[in-house]
């Protein structure tokens, strides 16, 4: 079945979320310093997309705001790709802490580009799901990810309406290229073996905040966020 939000209007849902027509202060400062850091990480091969969303790309964020990525990456490159990254944030020391947040970058959300369907996890009427989708704002994209996004997603809920937005996000994807790199196994091995070092630590934590539904561990995604609100907002809405 096809999810369209038919019964929540696109403005009931600004009001309700505090979404702005225009960036302000914030959501631009937050913005250009993300455009400035991915210089340091666009290299990385195995790299396929970077979005920025939660308030920042809805236009509603404060000075108190971290910075929520979603990165994507290769098939078999999740857990090579996210200590890259991890390893580059925290030498530039921009990386989300839990004492310091504000203005950070928050690495909790990747997956590969066979996990992108996000149908997986969405709950069921899931209205903010629906306008998070939307209000991504991709800014690196290599491959055509953002477009293999969209189609994937497109398979169980409907954007058709608001192709506006959709369209008014692809003037701010910086850099797009095709990109080719020699696979190999060797290289498949070391995604394993990092894996395997962090996925103890990772899965005790999970068992600790008692497996919620909304954190996300296998091979084609890593969600860590500690706070779901779709169901909140599903049922006020």
């Amino acid at each position: 079945m096809i999810f369209s939000p038919w019964n929540i209007s696109h403005e009931q849902f600004k009001k309700y979320i505090w979404i702005q027509n225009t960036p302000w202060k914030w959501d631009t400062f937050y913005s250009e310093k993300t455009h400035k850091h991915i210089n340091y990480i666009k290299w990385i091969p195995w790299l396929k997309m970077i979005w920025i969303w939660n308030s920042i790309s809805m236009n509603c964020a404060t000075k108190d705001s971290d910075i929520d990525l979603f990165i994507v990456t290769s098939p078999n490159r999740l857990w090579l790709v996210r200590i890259l990254i991890t390893l580059i944030f925290q030498i530039l020391w921009v990386r989300k802490t839990a004492k310091k947040h504000a203005g950070r970058f928050c690495l909790s959300f990747f997956a590969t580009t066979d996990g992108l369907n996000f149908s997986s996890f969405a709950l069921k009427d899931d209205i903010y799901l629906y306008f998070r989708i939307l209000y991504f704002k991709p800014i690196l994209d290599f491959d055509n990810t953002y477009q293999s996004f969209l189609d994937k997603n497109s398979s169980w809920s409907d954007f058709s309406e608001y192709k506006n937005i959709i369209n008014n996000h692809k003037p701010g994807i910086k850099f797009i290229k095709n990109t080719w790199i020699q696979e190999s196994r060797f290289l498949t091995i070391v995604n394993n073996l990092l894996k395997r070092m962090l996925i103890t630590k990772t899965q005790k934590t999970f068992k600790k905040i008692w497996k919620p539904y909304w954190v996300i561990i296998n091979d084609n995604m890593l969600k860590f966020h500690n706070n779901d609100i779709r169901e909140k907002i599903r049922d006020e809405l």
